[in-house]
């Protein structure tokens, strides 16, 4: 965004006069919330928007087309997979994430979870 700058400098849901140190930090839905808050430049909290719209894939439904990805058969395609996943994962972390162009809410949980891209979820 041209002309915009994104300060994620204070970026928690925290209230500056609290003086609780037991107070648990804020999650990651409202962190990202408070993120996109500022970088659109808004006033408006997203809380209540997000908090209306409805979670999908509440039930583990079984699908004719349905495959268990760690089973024996299917260890060729999950080597391309896990490999795939590894290259992409290292190229946003090592080229994307450095331009100034992209912002990350959540920075730290985004790259711990780019790094098990690469890792076989069966092993």
């Amino acid at each position: 965004l041209e002309g915009r700058e994104y300060d994620n400098t204070n970026n928690n849901n925290t209230n500056n006069n609290n003086t609780n140190d037991d107070a648990s930090p804020p999650s990651r839905l409202s962190t990202f919330q408070t993120d996109l808050q500022h970088f659109l430049n808004l006033t408006t909290p997203f809380q209540t928007y997000f908090d209306s719209i409805p979670h999908v894939n509440k039930n583990r439904m079984h699908y004719p087309e349905y495959m268990d990805i760690c089973q024996s058969r299917y260890e060729g395609l999950r080597d391309v997979l896990v490999r795939q996943g590894e290259t992409t994962s290292e190229w946003i972390l090592q080229e994307f994430l450095k331009s100034e162009d992209v912002v990350v809410s959540g920075e730290e949980f985004f790259r711990e979870s780019l790094s098990r891209w690469g890792v076989d979820p069966c092993v």
